[in-house]
């Protein structure tokens, strides 16, 4: 049976996983809209998606599509974002560590 512990990393990696999806979908279709002249995504929508935890998806789209990875105003609000979020990660990966070594 999983601990409460367990659940909640899960959770915490559930999220990410789904709002890395929506991040990524925001920033292809962003490129495909910049592309074809259509109305873009704004910046701080695209950050929204990344802070509610979509930021490792956001980055990938990023190097794949080389969208956005030259603006220096973009990649500096990003980059902070994400090294929250890593640390994040790093925070829960290392209670849950914790936690499995003192069961």
């Amino acid at each position: 049976m999983k601990s409460a512990l367990d659940i909640l990393a899960s959770l915490f990696v559930a999220w990410q996983v789904v709002w890395s999806i929506a991040a990524f979908f925001a920033i292809w279709n962003d490129k495909n809209s910049a592309i074809g002249h259509r109305w873009r995504t704004p910046e701080d929508k695209l950050h929204n998606y990344e802070l509610w935890g979509g930021w490792l998806g956001s980055g990938l789209a990023q190097r794949i599509w080389r969208h956005k990875t030259y603006k220096q105003a973009y990649q500096q609000v990003y980059r902070r974002i994400a090294l929250i979020w890593s640390v994040a990660c790093l925070l829960v990966l290392f209670v849950w560590i914790v936690a499995r070594l003192n069961a």
